[in-house]
């Protein structure tokens, strides 16, 4: 089972669908911008498309925001360690929202998800440190 058991097969394939559904306008996305698309990471429903620009790390992601409700989350993050910080800028263009309100948007809006990454990667002054990810000395 795709999902290492948290959910049964009804409820996994109940949560997955509306992914399922537009799992063809994000390949086509991915396809045009050289990118891969991850499913299902961390045993969740999801779909991402993580890249590298000038060492900072991007990733837009389109996840399930809500089991019972069915929503979605469309989240962009751009994120660079620096020595023992993490630096990030984030932003969700969808929020808790069903996908078929949205679907017909979709290229668009990872288009525009795309742009920002980038421009937020190639500036990375506009990030803010996100955490501490080294031990911590004394």
């Amino acid at each position: 089972m795709a999902n290492c058991g948290y959910f049964n097969e009804q409820q996994w394939q109940k949560m997955e669908m509306p992914l399922l559904a537009v799992d063809s306008i994000i390949s086509e996305f991915a396809a045009s911008n050289g990118l891969e698309v991850t499913r299902n990471q961390k045993d969740w429903p999801e779909r991402s498309m993580l890249w590298n620009n000038n060492n900072v790390r991007c990733l837009i992601q389109l996840y399930l925001a809500s089991e019972d409700l069915l929503t979605f989350n469309l989240w962009l993050c751009a994120s660079q360690d620096r020595g023992r910080d993490r630096y990030w800028k984030q932003e969700n263009l969808i929020k808790n929202r069903p996908i078929p309100e949205f679907s017909e948007q979709l290229f668009v809006l990872l288009e525009e998800g795309r742009k920002k990454i980038l421009a937020w990667s190639n500036d990375p002054s506009v990030m803010e440190c996100a955490t501490c990810i080294g031990e911590n000395n004394p």
